[in-house]
């Protein structure tokens, strides 16, 4: 009894009508994030076979109930068991949609990532500098369109969960300059914050922690970003290749 009983149960999880009622709560409540269809943008994409913190339908549902708060995923609020497990549906469906693409050639894509001195901030399995975020698996982490974005106008585009704790809670990568008591002017990347000490990255990556009693200012740059637009700087053939190489890291290789 048990086998048919569980074959049904996920037959009905999977029932077209509920995927419809999963697509429609998606649209209301997660597609800012996610895009419409899953393909990305703010958050991940969710059209793969497998979503690596949610490889079951429980863990899913525990992820919709109860959020990522380190990675910036809130809770989805005041939903039922039963909204609930019409989400899940849709997302699963997705996963046997066709991934999102993007124009353009990644081999072409990787020579523009290493003659744009992106590799000087970002590190890609183990190689770069560490200014910026890790690109490594930034495909199955962001959607093309948000990418694009990011290259063009990285200001519209910051990242938002992609550090660990301590950094939670805070604006990822906010551009931040020190003054200390002796003059001395510090730019760079705050790392963490708390009430009596500030840590921040430099340009050259090195790690630099200061007590906020030994400053003279503190200024916090809100809505910027330090990386460069690139808008003016390639390509459009450029732009497309670019995106296609970042939109396939972290995928099977």
């Amino acid at each position: 009894m048990f086998v048919p009983i569980l074959i049904a149960a996920l037959a009905f999880s999977q029932s077209p009508t509920d995927v419809q009622k999963g697509k429609q709560l998606f649209e209301g409540l997660c597609s800012r994030c996610h895009g419409f269809d899953g393909t990305g943008g703010e958050g991940p994409n969710l059209n793969r076979p497998m979503l690596t913190r949610a490889q079951d339908d429980e863990s899913l549902r525990a992820i919709i109930r109860d959020g990522i708060p380190d990675r910036g995923m809130p809770r989805v609020r005041r939903t039922t068991d039963n909204e609930q497990r019409q989400l899940i549906a849709y997302v699963r469906s997705l996963g046997r949609a066709a991934p999102a693409t993007a124009a353009g050639d990644r081999q072409k894509g990787s020579a523009v990532y290493q003659r744009s001195g992106c590799s000087s901030c970002h590190i890609i399995d183990g190689q770069g500098g560490v200014v910026g975020p890790d690109l490594s698996t930034i495909g199955v982490q962001r959607g093309p369109g948000y990418l694009r974005q990011a290259l063009l106008d990285p200001a519209a585009a910051l990242p938002r969960g992609v550090q660990v704790i301590p950094s939670r809670n805070l604006d990822e990568f906010l551009p931040l300059r020190v003054v200390t008591r002796e003059g001395r002017q510090v730019s760079g990347a705050r790392v963490n914050e708390d009430t009596f000490t500030i840590q921040l990255r430099d340009a050259n990556g090195q790690l630099l922690s200061f007590r906020k009693a030994d400053l003279r200012e503190i200024n916090k740059e809100f809505g910027k970003s330090l990386m460069p637009a690139y808008k003016d700087r390639l390509q459009a053939a450029e732009v497309d290749d670019l995106v296609a190489y970042l939109s396939s890291l972290g995928g099977a290789k």
